[in-house]
Order: C-alpha cells, then sequence, then structure tokens
C-alpha cells in the first residue's frame, strides 16, 4: 500500500460493480502530456515534410497511421532501452496509451485527416481563377470572404496565394492572410470532433461490450501496452523473422534510391486493367494488386467469413461491369470515385440500411440510455465511459446545430446543411468506424458523396448557389476521401483504455493537447513549407482534390449538370441487399457474406486491399482446415512481426528523409 500512496499511477476503486472484487484503475502521468506534445510537435513537422516535399511516402493515409504507429513503435524501442540505465522507470501502460493516441491524433489532423485537404483549398480559387474556368464569376459572388485566402471581391492571384503556390523570393510570410480562414475552418473542424466524440460514447458500449467487435486495429497495440504478452511476443523468434522480412527489403530498397549500384527487390502493384483490352473485359473498373506487409499481417486477425467477403463483394462489382457491358447497358462513371454509378449508388443504400441496422440492433441499450439522457437523469455506467450518456446526447445535439449554424453563416441553406452532415456524420462515419472495429478497414473511402444521396431527391439545379459553392469546399475538406476518420479513432481509443484498466474519461485531455499541437505546429509547418518551395511544386493531391471539387461547382452554377436517372432504383437495391445480408447473418450462425463488405467493396480501399484479404483468406483457409487453433496462434506473431516491420521501416524512412535528406524507397501502397 505503501507504494500505492507513492506512485499517482494506479487508483482501487470499487465503484459500478455489484462485485466486491477491487479493480485496479491505471492512470497516466501529467508529465505524459509534456512528452507527448513535444512528440506530436516533431512528428507533425516529419509528416507535413515527407507528405509534400518528398512526395513518395504519405504517413497519414491508412486509418493505422503509419507516421503514428511507426514514431510509437521506435519510442517504446528507445523508452525500453532507456530504461536500463534507470530512465523513464515511471511509465506504465496508461503512459504508452497516452503517447500513442497524441501521435495518431498529431498524424491525422497533420495529413488527410485535415491539414493535406484544408489548407490548398482556402489559397485554390484565388489563385486558379481565370476567364476559362470561370470561378471569378461563378464562384467569387457566393464566397464568404472569412473562408478563404484571398479576398474574392477582388482580383484572383493576390500576393498570398501567388506565394503560396510560386514561393517567396523573399520577405515575410503574410500569416496574417490565413489566421481568420483557419481558425474559421478550426471551429468547424472542432465542433465535427465533438459531435463524433458525443456519437461514440453513445455507440461504445453496444458495440464493445454487448456486439462484443473484434477492433482489429487495438491487437497489436494493446500487446505491446502489456508487459507480459509484449516480453513474450518480442521474444518469440517467429516475430523477428516477421520484423525481418520488409526491414530487410526496405533497407534494400532504400540502399538502392541513394546508391543505384546495390541491386533493388520490386514491390511494384501489378495494374490487371492494363491487360484487360477485349470487350466486355475492357469495361472493368481500376482493378490492381498491391501487396503490403502490413496489409497481409491485418488481414490475417481477421475472421475468413470476412475475409471472404471482402475480396468476394470487390471482385462482384468488378464482374457486373462486364455482365453489363455485355448487355450494352449505360454505365456513367460514379463521379469522383474508382466504381461505376449503379454500383456508387447501391453502396450508398447499403450504408443506409446498415445505419438503421445497427441502430436497431441496440435499440434497447442505447434506447434505454437516451430516455434516461433526454430527461437529465444519469446512467448507470456513465462512470466507464468516455463521457456520461446525457452529456454526450445534450453535447451531440449543440454541436450538430453548431455545424448547422456554420454553414448558414458560411452562406449555406439551413435544410441542406442539415441534411449533408447528417449523412456524414450518422450514415457515412458510423458505417466506416463500424468497418474499423469490425473489419479492420485500413483505408476508410466512400463511393459516395452526402450530396449525391441528396441529390437523388432535390436535383443540383435546384441547389441554391452558396450550397453549390459551400458543399464544394467541404467535399474538399472533409467528405471525399475520408481518411484519418476520427470517429474510428474515438472508438478505438476506448477499447484501448479499457485494455489497461485505465479510466475512459482521462483520454480527453491527452486527445485535446494532441490535438492543439498538431493543428498549431501543423499549419505553420505546411505553410512555411508552401512558402519556401511553392505549392505548386510539392505534393499534387491538395490541390487536385481542390480543383476538381470547385471545377464541378463551377459546371453546375454553368448549368452543365449531369443526372442519373435510375440513382433511385439502384439506391433501393443496395438497401435490400444490405439488409437481406444483415437478416441472414443474425439467422443463421457461420452465413459468410458479411454485409459491411458489400457496403465498402466499391471503395479506393478495396481496391489497395482485395488482394490481401484474398491472399490471408487462402492462407487461414489451410491453415484452419490442415492445422489447428493452436497453429493459428503460433503463426500469429510472424504476421504481428510484419505489421511492425512495414510501418517502422516507413516510419525510420521517413525520418531520416526530413532530417538527412535522403530518398526513401517506393513503397507498395499509395
Amino acid at each position: 500500500m505503501a507504494q500505492l500512496k507513492e506512485n499517482d499511477d494506479v487508483d482501487r476503486v470499487g465503484k459500478g460493480t455489484a462485485s466486491t472484487e477491487t479493480i485496479k484503475v491505471v492512470r497516466f502521468h501529467r508529465r505524459t502530456l509534456v512528452y507527448g506534445a513535444a512528440l506530436v510537435s516533431c512528428l507533425s513537422y516529419i509528416v507535413i515534410y515527407v507528405d509534400l516535399v518528398v512526395k513518395t511516402i504519405q504517413l497519414g493515409v491508412l486509418q493505422f497511421a503509419t507516421g503514428a504507429v511507426g514514431a510509437f513503435f521506435m519510442i517504446y524501442a528507445l523508452v525500453k532501452i532507456l530504461r536500463h540505465f534507470g530512465f523513464f522507470k515511471w511509465m506504465n501502460a496508461a503512459d504508452q496509451l497516452v503517447i500513442y493516441l497524441m501521435l495518431l491524433t498529431g498524424v491525422f489532423v497533420c495529413s488527410r485527416g485535415l491539414l493535406d485537404r484544408l489548407l490548398p483549398a482556402l489559397a485554390y480559387v484565388n489563385y486558379y481563377a481565370n476567364p476559362s474556368n470561370q470561378f471569378r464569376n461563378l464562384i467569387f459572388p457566393h464566397l464568404n470572404p472569412a473562408l478563404v485566402v484571398g479576398n474574392p471581391h477582388l482580383d484572383p492571384q493576390q500576393s498570398a496565394t501567388f506565394g503560396y503556390f510560386n514561393g517567396l523570393s523573399g520577405g515575410r510570410l503574410p500569416w496574417n492572410a490565413w489566421v481568420t480562414p483557419c481558425l474559421t475552418w478550426f471551429l468547424l473542424f472542432v465542433m465535427m470532433l465533438l459531435t463524433l466524440l458525443c456519437l461514440s460514447a453513445l455507440l461504445r458500449k453496444e458495440w464493445s461490450d454487448v456486439e462484443k467487435l473484434t477492433f482489429p486495429q487495438t491487437i497489436l497495440p494493446l500487446q505491446i501496452f502489456d508487459d507480459e504478452p509484449a516480453r513474450a511476443l518480442f521474444r518469440n523468434p517467429i516475430t523477428w523473422m516477421g520484423v525481418g522480412i520488409p526491414c530487410f527489403i526496405y533497407a534494400v530498397n532504400g540502399l538502392h534510391e541513394n546508391f543505384p549500384a546495390v541491386p533493388e527487390i520490386p514491390l511494384q502493384f501489378i495494374d490487371l486493367f492494363g491487360y484487360l483490352k477485349t470487350p466486355p473485359w475492357d469495361q472493368i473498373q481500376a482493378t490492381a494488386i498491391f501487396l503490403s506487409f502490413a496489409a497481409v499481417g491485418f488481414a490475417y486477425l481477421l475472421p475468413t467469413e470476412l475475409l471472404f467477403s471482402l475480396w468476394f463483394f470487390f471482385v462482384l462489382t468488378r464482374f457486373g461491369d462486364v455482365v453489363g457491358r455485355s448487355l450494352n447497358i449505360d454505365m456513367p462513371g460514379m463521379p469522383l470515385f474508382p466504381t461505376r454509378a449503379y454500383i456508387g449508388y447501391q453502396a450508398a443504400g447499403a450504408y443506409v440500411a446498415l445505419t438503421i441496422s445497427y441502430f436497431y440492433a441496440g435499440r434497447r441499450l442505447i434506447g434505454s440510455r437516451l430516455k434516461r439522457a433526454f430527461r437529465f437523469q444519469k446512467c448507470d455506467g456513465d462512470d466507464e465511459e468516455i463521457l456520461p450518456q446525457m452529456t454526450a446526447l445534450w453535447g451531440m445535439i449543440a454541436s450538430y446545430l453548431g455545424i448547422v449554424a456554420w454553414c448558414v453563416w458560411a452562406g449555406m441553406s439551413a435544410w441542406f446543411a442539415a441534411a449533408v452532415f447528417a449523412i456524414y456524420l450518422a450514415i457515412t462515419c458510423v458505417v466506416l468506424s463500424r468497418g474499423v472495429a469490425e473489419a479492420g478497414l485500413l483505408i476508410t473511402e466512400t463511393s459516395f458523396r452526402p450530396g449525391d444521396i441528396v441529390a437523388m431527391f432535390v436535383h443540383p439545379s435546384s441547389w441554391s448557389s452558396g450550397d453549390l459553392v459551400g458543399v464544394s469546399m467541404l467535399n474538399t475538406v472533409f467528405f471525399r476521401d475520408m481518411r484519418g476518420l476520427f470517429l474510428g479513432l474515438f472508438l478505438d481509443a476506448q477499447q484501448m483504455a479499457g485494455g489497461v484498466k485505465m479510466r475512459r474519461s482521462s483520454l480527453l485531455a491527452p486527445m485535446a493537447v494532441g490535438l492543439v499541437t498538431a493543428l498549431v505546429v501543423g499549419t505553420a509547418s505546411h505553410l512555411h513549407l508552401a512558402y519556401e518551395h511553392g505549392a505548386a511544386s510539392l505534393y499534387s493531391y491538395g490541390v487536385s482534390n481542390s480543383g476538381i471539387n470547385y471545377s464541378e461547382a463551377a459546371s453546375i452554377l454553368s448549368n452543365n449538370t449531369v443526372s442519373f436517372p435510375s440513382a433511385p432504383y439502384w439506391f433501393m437495391v443496395g438497401m435490400v441487399v444490405a439488409s437481406s445480408l444483415a437478416k441472414l447473418r443474425s439467422m443463421f450462425v457461420g452465413f459468410p457474406l458479411v454485409p459491411i463488405a458489400y457496403a465498402v467493396a466499391p471503395s479506393w480501399g478495396l481496391y489497395v486491399l482485395w488482394f490481401p484479404c484474398l491472399l490471408m483468406w487462402v492462407v487461414k483457409s489451410l491453415i484452419i482446415r490442415y492445422g489447428n487453433i493452436k497453429l493459428y496462434r503460433a503463426a500469429q506473431p510472424f504476421f504481428l512481426g510484419l505489421i511492425i516491420g512495414e510501418v517502422s521501416s516507413i516510419a525510420l524512412w521517413a525520418l531520416l528523409a526530413a532530417v538527412f535528406k535522403v530518398t526513401p524507397p517506393a513503397l507498395p501502397l499509395p
């Protein structure tokens, strides 16, 4: 007991339990926030530099963010070494979790989760306006000046935007031009995060404790946070076989990039689409084989029926194109997504059906808690949640209303803002987060945007000009390419907090510190590098993403609209198929088709990950059929080692590229 009083990392509590058994609650040390903020600051600059300047490594495109996870593994190894010399003896599992979550938050913010998409969009419309695209006549009149850099009431290519895209030859950076638009968008971003945080508090118990989803992306971190499993993992030679393979290959390929005399071990993808030249096979949408060690390792952790469903539904979408071409059916593409419209709208219908099924399945637990929260009554188990249920409910409502008010102030219609954000927050984010919790989705992308669903009921030609311009910016910053999904991160964080016996409510401070640090350091780093090198010469994703969305809005404002008359039909097909799959899964144990796989099949994520799923489905099926569960568990450290080896190698090469300006190796994942 004397040791417990001396150290502040453990409480003994018995509240909220029916038994008299004492439960240990592990607490993190306050100094961890200081270390975490310093690490997030360093990592924020590295992520921005590598993403923009190096270009060949993108550290935040996966939900299991390579930059954060790889950095954590390196920090973890360094701390273990320093412990032998008497340093960091105080660090416990909760401290490690805090560092891990702060790093993830930082990478999400600095990369695809926000800044990669936001900052170029703020300057794009002013710099790229020209007589051809008619931005000045079509877009400028409907822009709130507080939303962009460069006054839309003045001429295009003002000094702040010209310098951003071309670099500054001298003089001071125009920080003042960026303060108002950045703070304006950060306000919207924070309100969105608060809405998702509250939503995660309402969903957590149903998904984790009742349905017992596996949360695959938490398996490896939890094994490392706990000293005994970590010791068993790292003392197993099979683990180091897995670690060694990607480390060796990336070391050789990295040396090849810097010393061409060293031979390369190719890891390039195979573009199957390039081999399909004969009708009707030439109508198949983009299909390629990517082989990532980390993706293979993650796929090994998934159930075999889920692996089968993921690759099966992806392949089915491609064969649908063949059938359509054979029947001479018109198959336009889904705007801005690598799939056909008839499949994209099926996915949209599936998302709606799955959202309904998730809340219907949890109607008893979630409904009973919401009733008490509406009556301002405390719910049983509130002490176990990241937020009390009453706070979560009313906080979600208040944040959502704040989002709608922000959009109205920005120039959008209240009904339109309410509709697109309801679809985004309550449908798209929920289903993708379910995919992370159930299927371990490494890439969280959809096959539609909220506006595509709204367009089935109200044609875009009937939207106000402010709605068209506003949604083009929202598509650019939030709705399209949804990597860095914070609802998934919040749910994973709460799952890991339970795993290390840490109060979930204590997650709020570390993630808030990581968020603020990343916003400040990441924004400053991005603008510094853009004005130094010229954003037009940096990684092109942010610029091209802005261009296609602004151009789409300008096209609609010019009365050049594209319609899909059959969209409602395919939307209903998606709802029926997804609902049927969910019903069959509930009726028949072992039914092999998982509905979440049907919903995400036509996305870019499955375009990248379908082949590792197919490969691991074959491997796991053979192991289970000709071996046993003991063999499966014995082989698991090898596949965990593949994950550790790849993400650590990528993070190490990113560090070397940022600090010593070496050229990193090419990566297999886009």
